[in-house]
């Protein structure tokens, strides 16, 4: 064979190999093309409807929070797994020339081949199927943070009404003791009252005052949450919460049966048993060759010693067996992928145990904040309100005592916080039955 024969082969050979190749489909991928670099971007003061409900905050949450982007990638880069187990080995390249063997047909100059590995049947299948089930895991995982996020959202929402409800309790209550006020002034006015009176209510006007304060920081601090967990910069504008429409609790044993059945902290784990069973199918393939089968040619000179030389070239196959002579690293897959199993197992029976005490949990609290808000809005409320105006004429009349008074007034705002903290605490009950429950 001549020398520019010899050349050609080799170039087209080494050709695939080489990094810089720009022919069709060999050449490397563009890294900078084919991946995005991570986002700078920071909190963004995008803009909310001002009737904008809870649900609505959700819903933004989701669209614009970091974390739920971070899963998302976790998705997609575990999902690029399977393709990638379910591929074969790249075929090899080899090249062979110098001082090479001299056969009858004459001189060989060079030998070059290609040969493809072929892992044992079962093999790639097991790794594919345990790249899938971890793809689903992560999957199922994305659905957990959803979950956590739209739980966190509401709840940080009922404490942002319950920090503005109580600042608009206390501006009422205000107004109700300057009713106060105007009466002490005409008993004092008449003789039928002392200054100390007076005092007594200035006092009480200076903590009203200092409740305020602390229920406009409280506002403020809630805001600020809920910015946070919107992607928000905290001091963005945000329309006033309204209680709305909660959402009822349900049937108990329904919701603990849906829990268990479908939430995607019980399929995540599921999902990771699924994934150590194939990598342990895969682990016990592990014990059996792989395959290797290729085809090589030799080119021969016309000009060797022997006058018989023809310069024939050569070409024939091969194959190949892989020999499983190491058995430590093989054992050791094993011993790992039955760890993976029994805590994959653990987990998901962990998941289930701490899915029926939350949903029990969020349930009976919900349960008893329906009761108390029942309770109050129709008995102990318009008792307490009917209580204090009774008082307050009494002592205008000279029938009720000063202290009676203030202690008509205190009772009435303390019970309106308690409603007002009865609705934020259903909210949030509700909002962690949701969450518990597996139903967004």
């Amino acid at each position: 064979m001549s020398n520019t024969r010899f050349s050609a082969l080799a170039l087209a050979l080494a050709m695939p190999l080489t990094p810089g190749c720009q022919s069709g489909d060999l050449a490397p991928p563009d890294t900078e093309a084919t991946s995005s670099p991570p986002s700078s971007r920071g909190p963004s003061a995008y803009p909310i409807p001002p009737r904008a409900g809870v649900e609505q905050l959700v819903d933004y949450a989701l669209q614009h929070h970091p974390s739920i982007a971070a899963a998302e990638a976790e998705v997609r880069r575990m999902s690029a797994r399977i393709p990638q187990a379910k591929a074969l080995p790249d075929p090899k390249a080899r090249v062979a020339f110098g001082s090479m063997a001299e056969t009858a047909a004459g001189q060989v100059e060079m030998m070059a081949g290609v040969e493809q590995t072929l892992p044992f049947p079962g093999k790639r299948r097991a790794t594919a199927a345990a790249a899938g089930e971890e793809a689903a895991a992560a999957a199922a995982r994305l659905e957990m943070a959803r979950l956590d996020l739209a739980e966190q959202v509401r709840s940080t929402y009922w404490s942002y009404y319950l920090a503005d409800r109580v600042r608009a309790i206390l501006g009422e209550s205000r107004e109700a003791l300057g009713s106060v006020r105007d009466s002490i002034d005409a008993r004092v006015a008449a003789n039928q009252a002392g200054q100390d009176e007076q005092l007594r209510l200035a006092t009480e006007f200076g903590q009203l005052e200092r409740d305020l304060v602390e229920a406009r920081r409280e506002v403020a601090g809630a805001k600020a949450r809920l910015n946070a967990l919107l992607d928000r910069p905290s001091g963005a504008p945000l329309p006033a919460p309204r209680a709305g429409a909660v959402g009822r609790r349900g049937e108990l044993r329904a919701l603990l049966a849906e829990a268990e059945r479908g939430h995607p902290s019980v399929r995540a784990a599921e999902a990771e048993l699924a994934a150590f069973r194939h990598r342990l199918r895969r682990a016990e393939l592990e014990r059996y060759p792989d395959f290797a089968a290729g085809v090589q040619y030799a080119s021969v000179s016309d000009s060797g010693l022997a006058p018989s030389a023809n310069g024939d070239d050569q070409l024939f196959g091969t194959l190949g067996v892989s020999i499983p002579l190491w058995q430590a690293p093989r054992r050791a897959k094993l011993a790992e992928a039955r760890a993976g199993i029994d805590g994959s197992a653990a987990k998901a029976s962990a998941a289930r145990s701490q899915l029926r005490f939350r949903v029990e949990d969020a349930w009976l609290r919900a349960k008893s904040s329906e009761e108390l808000i029942a309770l109050f809005e129709g008995q102990i409320l318009p008792e307490a309100e009917q209580a204090f105006e009774v008082v307050l004429a009494g002592y205008a009349a000279g029938g009720q005592s000063f202290v009676d008074v203030l202690d008509a007034w205190r009772k009435r705002l303390a019970l309106q916080r308690q409603q007002a903290a009865n609705r934020a605490s259903y909210g949030k009950a509700i909002a962690a039955l949701r969450s518990a429950a597996g139903g967004g």
